[in-house]
């Protein structure tokens, strides 16, 4: 049996992107070849060969530090998405 998934991605400038999923919002910084996501409880890093389908997918961090991380970067990506519209 299969099942729908759902994902919305959101740039905010060249190297920041908000993710929103049925499970939840996320947060990536990186380009094409690295990124890391940041996630209400993890924060995964994945490395790969873009265009070839090719990845390596690591979690780095778990619940404690992810919180933190999460705070901090949507607060600076909050504060470069009203920067960029304003100009």
């Amino acid at each position: 049996m299969g099942f729908f998934r759902f994902r919305k991605t959101i740039p905010l400038g060249k190297f920041f992107r908000i993710n929103v999923s049925k499970t939840g919002a996320s947060l990536s910084a990186g380009r094409p070849g690295a990124t890391i996501n940041v996630r209400k409880d993890r924060v995964d890093g994945t490395v790969g060969i873009p265009g070839s389908g090719l990845s390596y997918k690591e979690r780095l961090s778990n619940r404690g530090c992810a919180s933190v991380f999460v705070g901090a970067l949507l607060l600076a990506s909050a504060l470069a998405g009203v920067v960029a519209w304003a100009r």
